[in-house]
């Protein structure tokens, strides 16, 4: 009785494992997918940028810290700088991501390699445009507009997700399409108002939700970002 129970119990994981589906996505006019599809571009970084965010994480097991995040951003080589300090200015994570990730200085709760590498990958989602090798444009079922960014090397999927002017999500799936990340922006003026320095076109609020056995979720605040020079 118990074996066949516990059979029962792995057939039925298998079978909803293999269920997995990203949302349809309905066909537009061409109008409308290229309108999409620019705004979709328009969220991503194209020049470097410095962004000096309020963060406060919500780490596994219930800890939570603030701090001050400092982000340098390179988009065209793919380059992150992150300084994490107390508000005290005591400096709890320095590193760099340039292909793989270094780090400099790194205190607890911020000293596992795992969620350095974890941090990165969510700021590039967040800022950097996917790698992608196909993208489908559209909308869903609810008519929100959405881009679908296939990752290259068959490393799952990226989805824009569109709620007006100012307000985006984000989605990263495996290529098994598990979700992995979700991203939630907002921009001036429904999130604050433009900071001075060109800084409306930086997200005013970010919140970075990263799914799985190390759950944890990134909440950022702009409180400074300026242009940076090009390499």
């Amino acid at each position: 009785m118990v074996r066949g129970l516990i059979l029962l119990l792995v057939c039925f994981l298998l079978y909803v494992s293999g269920c997995r589906s990203l949302a349809p996505i309905q066909p537009e006019s061409q109008a409308l997918r290229e309108d999409t599809a620019r705004q979709c571009r328009a969220h991503f970084l194209t020049r470097p940028r410095q962004m000096v965010q309020s963060l406060t994480a919500y780490l596994p097991g219930g800890d939570v810290k603030d701090a001050i995040a400092v982000i340098r951003i390179h988009p065209e080589a793919g380059r992150i700088k992150c300084v994490i300090m107390s508000v005290e200015g005591f400096v709890l994570f320095n590193g760099e991501y340039d292909g793989g990730v270094s780090i400099r200085r790194a205190v607890p709760p911020f000293d596992k390699e795992k969620f350095a590498r974890a941090m990165f990958a969510d700021i590039r989602l967040a800022f950097i445009s996917p790698e992608a090798s196909d993208v489908e444009v559209g909308t869903l079922s609810g008519g929100a507009p959405i881009c679908r960014y296939a990752c290259s090397g068959d490393k799952g999927f990226v989805e824009v997700r569109l709620s007006g002017a100012d307000r985006l999500e984000i989605r990263r799936y495996t290529g098994g399409k598990k979700l992995r990340e979700t991203v939630n922006v907002c921009y001036p003026p429904a999130c604050g108002s433009p900071l001075p320095g060109g800084a409306g076109e930086v997200p005013a609020k970010i919140n970075i939700f990263h799914h799985g056995l190390f759950d944890y979720r990134l909440e950022l605040n702009l409180l400074e970002a300026k242009e940076l020079p090009q390499d």
